[in-house]
């Protein structure tokens, strides 16, 4: 697993460079309207329902920029985010283990600004979607319930800079599966 990770790490990042950098191109903003980001990211994630201890959480959000408002842009868009915990318990000499895992899919809006730098997306944004978190005692309290279906409430700051007009690396904070996640960022149109 490690060495599938270190070489799709490789073929981005060879990918990125063989691309024509900004500088070539003039300013032009990543998020411009008309241009759809995809991006990737991994964080320690929020705890809904009970989660203790350390969880990772993985996102995938797609944000299509649709109006020109003043200096910025609004994009309208999605995500899909999952995370995981555990917990391993004793009591009475048995040991249990706990394990939560979450699904959440959200539709979100943004405000992008780039500062007039290159290469630069500032952003600003929430959005709202369902949560799906499912529950295992390992048999310990047979009376939770297993699963729970919610509204799932977010809110994000983030910025990406991306080395040319295609591949950027990405940092989101806020309320949205994980309180910080780092990743990549594609710009697939425009």
């Amino acid at each position: 697993m490690k060495h599938r990770i270190t070489l799709i790490a490789i073929l981005v990042l060879a990918a990125g460079f063989s691309i024509p950098s900004y500088s070539q191109h003039g300013p032009d903003e990543p998020a411009a309207r008309g241009s759809g980001i995809l991006g990737f990211g991994f964080g320690p994630a929020i705890p809904y329902y009970g989660g203790n201890g350390f969880g990772p959480a993985f996102i995938v959000h797609y944000d299509h920029c649709i109006w020109q408002a003043g200096p910025g842009t609004i994009s309208l868009g999605g995500q899909i985010g999952t995370s995981f915990f555990w917990y391993n318990f004793s009591h009475k000499e048995a040991q249990y283990k706990y394990t939560w895992t979450n699904l959440g899919f959200v539709f979100r809006g943004a405000y992008h600004y780039g500062w007039k730098v290159p290469g630069l997306d500032t952003y600003a944004g929430f959005g709202g979607g369902t949560l799906f978190s499912m529950y295992n005692d390992g048999g310990y309290d047979t009376g939770k319930n297993p699963s729970h279906v919610t509204y799932l409430p977010t809110a994000f700051v983030g910025g990406s800079y991306f080395f040319n007009h295609a591949v950027g690396v990405n940092a989101e904070f806020g309320y949205n599966f994980a309180y910080v996640a780092i990743g990549l960022n594609f710009r697939i149109t425009k």
